[in-house]
């Protein structure tokens, strides 16, 4: 058999492998195989080993293995120095999202073309998304003073500039693109950023303007225009804008949301409310609903049925609902209905750990601490790094002075966890004075003091320097919270827990 009938034979194979191949990789590949297979070539024929690479990149881009499809065009691309199968290899690195790969391959594609914009684009892209930040900013420079036109290498090294918070630098770059008369919009939005970040409003807002005149039906720009005014207190022109938005896109959420914002700020509560309502998807879905409950601010008598109709509007919002519920119940001072609130919500989501979570510590302000316990076990078996309920937990096993083993078991895992929080290291000063350790405690609790100066830490913090005979300083931080709060229940508790468990007639002389 001869090459060329070879060729013929393996392409016509290839291809038959599905009906959907591509057309651009087939002319690409059919390009290639003629000059290979071609008894007068224009150029020297590809290898058997190049041929098989080339092949298999392609039946793997096909299939949507990216990767491997780079990996065999660049075998090929660095054996034949063929600039089309570097660029080849390029797109295929990009869409695997392996930066290794992408920087090799565009490196690649860069040398073999190097008056090629696309290839240089793609070098200082690849080795941005490497990481080699300055590296990409000298690349992108090159492509710009080589290119002045080319206006996605301007973009790259403004949006580099402003993710380093080198906002300065980027005013000054981007001034001669936007002093123009036709903007481009993604630098002009990128220089809106960043003289909003710079405090220099009205310069923002006149360029915004500039813009959206120029693009005067792109919603997006028109919302942009809404939260720039709002931001700048200027709420009368916002409404005009986020109005505006939903003439352009009636069902924009973020419009609803961002209107409904600014209604609150020009008190115009009921309008808010019809807004908020009418989020009904997106990333400010739950705001809405949080904001809307807090205009309504339905009574307990009513509060079951207007969290059900919350409940059946959005069941995608099942758990997190029962727990706005629950808090909400909460700050109206009814345990008992928060506490039915939160088991019904652990009852229709009983692996939900938050909602396990949360209902474990209302059990342990009704002291049924058989259900708190049950809950903060379950939530570890279903999340072994879930900070708070190991931390709980341990607590718990602390407080009543039992299980001071597993007590520091959880609490030490919680600390890794979660090293900086000072409930936390309450936790662990605790231990340490149920353990006896009393000089231990003192560091963890003054810790948690310094970050955390509530009631509880001043409790503990307390009887901890009374047990070190530290009377004076014990008095003193007792007395942080009693001068605010005369009659707070832990710090009058703490002290009679310290007269109890070391008496000293200091104390009784306060």
């Amino acid at each position: 058999m001869s090459v060329l009938a070879f060729c013929s034979r393996y392409y016509r194979l290839f291809f038959q492998q599905s009906e959907q191949f591509q057309k651009p990789y087939s002319l690409l590949l059919c390009g290639l195989l003629l000059s290979a297979c071609s008894s007068t070539p224009p150029a020297p024929p590809l290898a058997g080993q190049d041929l098989t690479h080339l092949l298999a990149g392609e039946l793997a881009l096909h299939r949507g293995k990216n990767q491997q499809a780079s990996e065999h065009f660049m075998a090929t691309a660095q054996n034949t120095q063929n600039a089309e199968v570097a660029k080849r290899a390029t797109y295929a690195a990009q869409l695997s999202n392996q930066s290794s790969t992408y920087k090799k391959a565009s490196q690649t594609w860069a040398h073999l073309q190097p008056d090629a914009i696309l290839a240089q684009q793609h070098l200082a892209q690849s080795l941005y998304h490497n990481r080699e930040t300055e590296a990409a900013k000298d690349a992108l420079l090159n492509l710009i003073k080589a290119h002045p036109d080319y206006l996605p290498a301007a973009s790259l090294y403004a949006e580099i500039l402003f993710e380093e918070q080198a906002y300065q630098a980027v005013d000054t770059f981007l001034q001669p693109y936007t002093n123009k008369g036709r903007l481009d919009r993604i630098l002009t939005s990128i220089h809106v950023q960043t003289l909003t970040q710079l405090e220099q409003q009205n310069k923002a807002l006149n360029l915004l303007k500039r813009l959206i005149n120029q693009y005067p039906d792109d919603a997006s720009l028109q919302l942009s225009a809404g939260v720039l005014y709002m931001s700048a207190n200027l709420n009368i022109e916002a409404q005009a804008y986020f109005l505006q938005t939903l003439k352009l896109q009636s069902d924009s959420a973020q419009a609803h949301y961002y209107l409904a914002k600014n209604y609150l700020q020009l008190d115009q509560h009921q309008e808010a409310i019809e807004h908020f309502g009418l989020v009904t998807s997106g990333p400010n879905l739950m705001t809405s609903i949080v904001e809307k409950l807090a205009i309504e601010q339905p009574q307990d008598i009513d509060s079951g049925q207007y969290f059900l109709q919350l409940q059946n509007r959005y069941p995608q919002l099942s758990p997190q609902l029962y727990t706005l519920q629950t808090d909400y119940l909460k700050s109206l001072g009814n345990l008992e209905l928060a506490l039915a609130a939160i088991r019904q919500g652990t009852n229709d989501h009983p692996n939900n750990t938050d909602l396990l979570y949360a209902e474990a510590m209302l059990a342990a302000h009704f002291n049924d601490w058989t259900r708190a316990e049950k809950n903060l076990l379950q939530v570890i078996d279903l999340d072994p790094n879930h900070a708070y309920a190991l931390n709980a937990l341990g607590y718990t096993y602390a407080d009543h002075n039992s299980n001071l083993k597993q007590a520091e078991i959880y609490i030490k895992r919680a600390l890794a966890l979660q090293p900086n929080d000072p409930a936390i290291k309450d936790s662990m000063g605790w231990l340490a004075y149920r353990q006896g350790h009393y000089r231990l405690a003192r560091q963890y609790l003054q810790q948690a003091y310094n970050d955390l100066p509530d009631a509880e830490v001043a409790a503990h913090l307390g009887v901890v320097e009374w047990a070190l005979g530290n009377t004076q300083q014990a008095k003193e931080i007792w007395q942080s919270i009693l001068q605010d709060d005369p009659d707070n229940a832990l710090i009058k508790q703490a002290i009679l827990d310290a007269q109890k468990e070391f008496p000293n007639d200091d104390l009784n002389n306060n």
